[in-house]
């Protein structure tokens, strides 16, 4: 997945290499980077999707009775959540 992000960017004129010799050094060298913003940004993604669910746990009995729609009520919580943690000081995210 990585590759094909450094290759978009190159092909998009996002960045460039500046010694066009050693350009697959480069990339070999930013992939492993890359690879891991993405693995840290998906697991970041199933910690928010997780407390989304812990939270919903109390919403149970509206949600089986029909009174809570499972998906807008796990998005509504979701974008709460982000706005929240949009908020909170750097150094309380994640």
């Amino acid at each position: 997945m990585a590759k094909t992000v450094i290759e978009t960017l190159v092909r998009e004129g996002l960045i460039d290499f500046k010694d066009r010799h050693d350009c697959l050094g480069q990339k070999g060298r930013l992939i492993p980077k890359i690879d891991a913003l993405i693995l840290d940004e998906l697991q970041a993604e199933d910690r928010l999707n997780a407390k989304v669910r812990e939270i919903m746990k109390a919403y149970e009995k509206k949600i089986r009775d029909g009174e809570a729609d499972y998906p807008v009520l796990f998005q509504m919580i979701k974008k709460q959540l982000i706005r929240d943690m949009e908020r909170a000081p750097s150094g309380a995210r994640r």
